[in-house]
């Protein structure tokens, strides 16, 4: 186990397990999910290895203490390490300085689960677990750049003025669905996933989605000769955008590894809007 300090979660171990027991309190009942995690951490480690035990079950229980998930069952057997010094010999043995550093933060440990916990938190998730459209549909989707500074990198422009860039609000340009891209897993819980949307983009803006021909319609390609790119998999920002589905074809194959670029639909700031990245895209 690695550590970086004498807290609770100060240790690779602790941060490790911290986004399964998210994935596994958000999935199961409270039971069901400690009984999930304690099967998935003994694959790795048990008791007599008191230095990662340690460091799983104390940041467990300072997990449900802030969700106000905590059972007495949990509460009562990380308060019996604490008090028998289960875990501390290797703090010992680093010196006095480092034993009175996570002695201090035991103590704090141990106030705080013992302490009144607030009502059960709903478990948020950081991932994007929908698949979003069919393989193979193309979606117009709509412009939104009015107000919004037109950003570029490397230093180009790539055609486009200002003016220009904010005439094209509410037009539309096309993408295709090409896959799903899953780039993170819990191992407690498979379906826990972070889907990416993969799409292939078209050159063209469009008046309206009525406009659109798809069989006439030719890739943009950018990163080198790589046409695709990935979206956070949610509707919720191509809802806002008006997206309509309008047609579907095979989609091209897609060699592995070659999705290197992303398109941040939920990103709009002075240095990037999600507009000007797709804009500098077909404005090659």
């Amino acid at each position: 186990m690695g550590a970086w300090g004498a807290g609770i979660t100060s240790n690779d171990t602790a941060q490790d397990l911290l986004s399964e027991y998210k994935a596994a309190f958000y999935y199961y009942d409270v039971d069901m999910a400690v009984k999930k995690i304690d099967e998935y951490v003994r694959t790795m480690f048990d008791e007599t290895d008191e230095e990662e035990f340690a460091a799983y079950y104390y940041s467990l229980a300072e997990f449900m203490w802030k969700k106000g998930i905590l059972t007495d069952e949990i509460r009562d057997r990380a308060v019996k390490m604490v008090d028998s010094d289960f875990g501390m010999e290797i703090w010992i043995a680093e010196g006095k300085t480092t034993e009175k550093a996570r002695r201090k933060a035991l103590a704090k440990f141990r106030d705080t689960i013992t302490s009144p916990q607030c009502a059960p938190k709903k478990i948020k998730i950081d991932f994007y677990m929908n698949d979003i459209f069919e393989n193979g549909e193309y979606v117009a989707f709509q412009l939104k750049t009015e107000g919004k500074p037109y950003t570029f990198r490397d230093g180009k422009r790539n055609g486009l003025t200002d003016e220009e860039f904010h005439a094209l609000d509410g037009k539309y340009v096309v993408f295709q669905k090409i896959k799903s891209h899953v780039s993170c897993v819990s191992a407690i819980v498979p379906e826990v996933c972070d889907r990416w949307a993969v799409f292939r983009m078209f050159y063209g803006i469009f008046d309206s989605p009525d406009d659109i021909k798809i069989d006439e319609l030719e890739q943009v390609a950018f990163a080198g000769d790589n046409p695709f790119f990935s979206v956070e998999s949610t509707m919720f920002h191509f809802k806002k955008r008006d997206c309509r589905v309008i047609g579907k074809t095979v989609p091209p194959e897609e060699t592995e590894n070659n999705v290197v670029q992303g398109i941040y639909l939920g990103i709009n700031a002075p240095h990037y809007n999600a507009d000007s990245d797709i804009l500098r895209r077909i404005y090659v």
